[in-house]
C-alpha cells in the first residue's frame, strides 16, 4: 500500500511538471542593436530562472500578432524570448525587404548578435542556452545565426530558403556559412508554399548533407506559407511544428 501511494505521488508530481505553464511578463526594450536604434519586445517567464533564451525573428511583414503569440506560448513553457523590430530600425518595408539580405545584411547580423548578447547578460537567462526561431525572412536569419554558431539551434518556419543558391546577390549564402561545425537546424515548410517553394527546402538539405551540417526537416503536405497563423493556419501542421520545435530545443 505504501509503495502504491509513493508511485501515485511520483506520477502526480511528474504530471504537474508536464502541464506546468509559466505566467509571463512583457517589456518593450529600447536602444538595442549596434547603433542603439532598435527596439525589441522581451517576453519572460515569471520566475527566478535562469531560463533558456530564444530570439524570435519576424517575417518581411514586420512584427505581427503571430510572432508575439508564438513568443508568449514559448515563454509559458519556460523560455525567455526577445523579438527584435529589425525592419523598423532600417526603415524597411515588405517592398524593400531584399535590402535586409543585401545592403544591410552585415548590419542586421551584427544587430541580431547584439540582441543575443543582451539576452546573455540578463541574469534570468542561461547564457549558454540560446536559440533562434524565424518565420519566412526571419527563418533565413535563424539559419544564418545557427550556421555561424551564434545560437545553439535554429528553427526555420517556411523560411526564405533561396539563400541556398550559389549565384544570388546575398551577403550570407547558405553555401558559404554552413559547415560541419554549424549548430543544428530544424527546417519546417509547407509543400504548397506559394511564396517560397518547398523545392528550396529540399535543395537546402542537399547542401547541408554535402557540408555535413546537422539538420532535421519536415515538409507538411498541403500546407501554405504562414501555415501556423491566420488566414493560412493548418492545425495539423501548426501543432506538429510546435511539438517539434519544443523537442528540438
Amino acid at each position: 500500500m505504501r509503495l502504491s501511494r509513493k508511485i501515485l505521488l511520483i506520477l502526480s508530481l511528474l504530471l504537474f511538471l508536464e502541464v506546468h505553464v509559466f505566467a509571463v511578463e512583457k517589456t518593450m526594450i529600447y536602444g538595442l542593436g549596434t547603433k542603439k536604434n532598435m527596439q525589441a519586445e522581451l517576453i519572460m517567464p515569471d520566475g527566478k530562472g535562469p531560463f533558456p533564451g530564444v530570439l524570435i525573428v519576424h517575417t518581411s511583414g514586420g512584427v505581427q500578432d503571430g510572432d508575439i503569440n508564438f513568443a508568449t506560448q514559448l515563454s509559458e513553457q519556460g523560455y525567455a524570448c526577445l523579438i527584435p523590430y529589425y525592419f523598423d530600425a532600417y526603415g524597411i518595408s515588405h517592398n524593400t525587404r531584399h535590402l535586409i539580405t543585401t545592403r544591410y545584411a552585415e548590419d542586421v547580423f551584427a544587430d541580431l548578435a547584439d540582441m543575443l548578447e543582451y539576452l546573455k547578460k540578463n541574469p534570468k537567462v542561461k547564457a549558454d542556452r540560446l536559440g533562434a526561431v524565424g518565420f519566412s525572412m526571419g527563418g533565413y536569419w535563424a539559419l544564418v545565426l545557427a550556421a555561424k554558431n551564434r545560437v545553439k539551434a535554429g528553427v526555420s518556419y517556411y523560411g526564405a530558403l533561396t539563400g541556398g543558391g550559389k549565384n544570388l546577390d546575398l551577403k550570407y549564402r547558405f553555401d558559404d556559412v554552413f559547415n560541419r561545425d554549424s549548430s543544428p537546424v530544424l527546417i519546417l515548410h509547407g509543400s504548397q508554399d506559394s511564396v517560397v517553394s518547398a523545392r528550396h527546402a529540399a535543395n537546402l538539405t542537399i547542401l547541408l548533407d554535402e557540408k555535413k551540417s546537422p539538420y532535421e526537416m519536415r515538409i507538411y503536405i498541403g500546407a501554405e506559407h504562414h501555415y501556423e497563423r491566420a488566414p493560412n493556419r493548418d492545425e495539423d501542421a501548426a501543432n506538429d511544428s510546435w511539438k517539434r520545435t519544443l523537442e528540438f530545443f
